[in-house]
């Protein structure tokens, strides 16, 4: 089967790392794929690396209708059987591109929660899912739920929940590294978020939060951001006594399983997310997880089919319960040992 992904993001965040696993998998599964993103950029240096064809065709705009044509007529060419949708933005032109090629299978997936505004301002959206795609991939059902929702045209049969995946194994890294790179005292905790530095990302409640803990406890954030924004955090930080030093923000790094190997718990504290890739990487890597009820949290961590919750979920925007769970998993770790905080039902 010959399949087309289509990505349109200028950076490698979830759902391209998403793409590519997906991309990984049809390959091993012998079928032929290749991934239409943008050229020479990062997404297409990740591509490559996993080994996977590219092609820097694609739609610019809904106000440019030749380069959806063109993408149009690449498919053709391509004699595609399926394409992939991930992106929101060029849901509409990358779909309408689809069935103007007479792709067989057009599938979008949606790896977070979207707004479909109301009304005339709405209309792109409403016909970008409910009249492109035969199929829409979610990766939680809160997500699938809301979409339902939002769209109550669109029959429940032409959903399906997919999950995000990970690898199964975390890579082997040093665990030492990252706490000598911070110079750490050789028994504090150490707490890691993982993701950019946007404001949805609830850095300023973490912080807040984790200020109460003992003053050993550590909070590093991966992921890059604005200058602003980072100074930000750190003011936040600096009004909590004693809480300046123990903040650390590492900006991007492409070394998440080491700094998973150096932590002692992971903290997703996000106000709107779905199914976060940060949440299956501290999954993977054996972490107690402690995580905001964002889409997809419930699909990962809550107790079901006999199995025991897996980490702990607290409301969204609590600053009083998330540093009530902070403090569960500092008090375990401290009872049973570092590692042994309470992250084997994550794994």
């Amino acid at each position: 089967m010959r399949v087309v992904i289509h990505l349109d993001g200028a950076s490698v965040r979830g759902n391209e790392r998403q793409a590519a696993l997906i991309g990984r998998g049809l390959r091993a599964r012998g079928h032929q794929v290749t991934v239409a993103c943008r050229a020479g950029g990062a997404v297409e240096r990740l591509m490559a690396a996993e080994g996977l064809a590219t092609a820097g065709v694609r739609p610019r705009g809904d106000l440019d209708p030749v380069s959806l044509l063109r993408f149009a007529a690449w498919l053709r060419r391509q004699r595609a059987d399926a394409l992939l949708l991930t992106s929101w933005k060029r849901a509409f032109t990358a779909g309408l591109a689809g069935r103007l090629a007479g792709v067989p299978r057009i599938v979008q997936r949606l790896g977070g929660p979207h707004p479909i505004r109301p009304g005339a301002r709405g209309w792109k959206q409403r016909v970008a899912l409910t009249r492109w795609p035969h199929v829409i991939v979610l990766n939680s059902q809160g997500l699938r739920d809301d979409l339902l929702r939002s769209l109550p045209g669109l029959p429940a049969s032409r959903t399906r929940i997919v999950h995000s995946g990970t690898d199964v194994e975390p890579a082997t890294a040093p665990a030492s590294a990252l706490r000598g790179e911070l110079g750490l005292p050789r028994d504090a905790l150490l707490f890691l978020a993982v993701g950019g530095l946007d404001p949805l990302k609830g850095y300023e409640g973490l912080i807040d939060a984790l200020a109460r803990l003992e003053p050993d406890v550590h909070l590093a954030i991966a992921g890059g951001g604005p200058a602003e924004r980072a100074a930000a955090l750190r003011d936040r930080a600096a009004g909590h006594a004693g809480m300046k030093d123990r903040l650390h923000l590492l900006g991007h790094r492409d070394d998440v399983p080491a700094l998973l190997a150096a932590a002692d718990a992971l903290v997703h504290a996000s106000r709107i997310d779905s199914l976060p890739n940060a949440i299956l990487e501290g999954m993977r890597a054996g972490l107690p997880i402690v995580a905001t009820d964002v889409h997809g949290a419930r699909d990962a961590l809550a107790p079901r089919d006999g199995r025991p919750a897996a980490g702990w979920i607290v409301p969204r925007k609590d600053v009083d319960a998330l540093a009530g769970a902070l403090a569960d998993v500092e008090a375990g770790i401290r009872i049973r040992g570092r590692g042994r905080g309470g992250g084997g039902a994550s794994r």
